[in-house]
């Protein structure tokens, strides 16, 4: 049964997109700009929020843009209704405003760009009732469609709940710079990153050179752990790679499983029997034939040799994107506890000793789960990657 581990040496960081007005470089507009209101009506009463992610030193206006009515970090927290829109020239160009105002304070009124702002986040019960509802450690497209305002207002609890572990690898613009270091590895590389860029329909991990990398992939002699990443640099052991019969005592299934248990209860059984009683030679032939069934099977159920490096490798780069461990076989971010004793331990949802779905075979491949792709997905939105 293979070990997987990360190590934690980065601190959690969120990055907010920043998105600038359309505009002169102030909206106070100077004399020889010519402002001109093209059209106006009414709309619906709707519930904004300003986006304070965007807003920044923005203000609400007159109609005519020429007098600042208040400044929209004033409005942090507050909640306004939109009541009517109309679309301005200034010079040439051309944008639509909300005049909003505010349910709390009525000083807080003015003409805003629509762009600055956002529906209300939801209420922290709200998310509690969403999360509690939806798939476990699997965030919904509910969560994963949320304004920006919302990931780094709930960034500790979302982190907490899905099970994830800030940034670990250096990312710019949504990529990472990958230089494979062992020659031997660059098929397996080359694989595990294209599964990850195409479930997540972004070339999240490109190729990068000694000189210029982000995150190094190597070996690293190890007998406790499959495969590592430190956030700088992903290991593959050299010493499972370089053993030829290490594929017959990987598999995972329930009926190894069920025979290792049996095994181990035997075992313990044998070591408290009376030295030299009978019920200690039958603990004896029991355990052998158990060790005997318990090999059997896992040859029988032996992954392909790059079918399970490449897996190995695809769970390391999860690491990369900003995910923990899960308890689910059926992930390629399993793993056996929360806690293996070599590699940082899950500061998530809970604990766990075994695995939640104990009916399925272990994942051994190159492939993801929908839980593994949308945990990546809130990644993103949490600033990991």
């Amino acid at each position: 049964m293979k070990k997987l581990g990360i190590i934690m040496i980065a601190a959690l960081s969120f990055m907010g997109a920043l998105v600038a007005e359309p505009a002169v470089s102030t909206l106070t507009v100077q004399a020889k700009t010519k402002v001109s209101v093209v059209s106006k009506k009414s709309m619906g009463a709707t519930k904004y929020q300003i986006d304070q992610s965007k807003a920044k030193c923005a203000y609400a206006y007159s109609g005519s843009l020429k007098k600042k009515e208040f400044k929209l970090s004033y409005g942090q927290t507050a909640t306004f209704y939109a009541k009517a829109q109309e679309t301005v020239k200034v010079g040439k160009s051309t944008r639509v405003y909300y005049y909003i105002k505010s349910t709390g304070n009525s000083k807080l009124a003015g003409w805003v760009w629509h762009g600055y702002l956002m529906k209300p986040v939801m209420s922290k019960s709200a998310l509690s009732k969403l999360v509690a509802s939806g798939e476990d450690l699997d965030p919904s497209s509910t969560i994963l469609k949320q304004p920006s305002a919302f990931y780094s207002t709930y960034r500790a609890y979302l982190r907490k709940e899905f099970n994830m572990t800030g940034q670990l690898t250096t990312f710019k613009k949504h990529q990472t710079r990958v230089y494979v270091s062992d020659p031997s590895l660059k098929t397996y590389a080359s694989k595990s990153m294209s599964v990850w860029n195409e479930a997540l329909g972004h070339s999240v991990f490109i190729k990068g050179t000694s000189k210029h990398h982000d995150l190094v992939i190597g070996t690293k002699s190890s007998k406790e752990w499959d495969g590592l990443n430190d956030g700088t640099h992903l290991y593959l052991s050299s010493s499972a790679l370089h053993d030829k019969t290490y594929m017959d005592s990987v598999a995972d299934t329930p009926e190894i499983r069920a025979l290792y248990n049996q095994y181990e209860n035997v075992s313990a059984a044998y070591k408290a029997a009376p030295s030299g009683s009978s019920e200690k030679k039958a603990y004896l032939a029991q355990g052998h034939t158990l060790y005997d069934q318990l090999i059997a099977a896992q040859k029988a159920a032996a992954p392909d040799a790059t079918d399970y490096w490449e897996g190995v490798m695809v769970h390391e780069l999860g690491h990369s994107l900003g995910l923990d461990h899960t308890p689910y076989l059926t992930d390629i971010m399993y793993a056996e506890t929360s806690d293996d004793g070599f590699s940082s331990s899950v500061d998530g949802k809970y604990d766990w000793d075994s695995p939640k779905d104990p009916n399925d075979d272990r994942l051994e491949e190159p492939s993801l789960s929908n839980r593994d792709v949308n945990r990546a997905k809130l990644g993103m939105k949490l600033g990991y990657w």
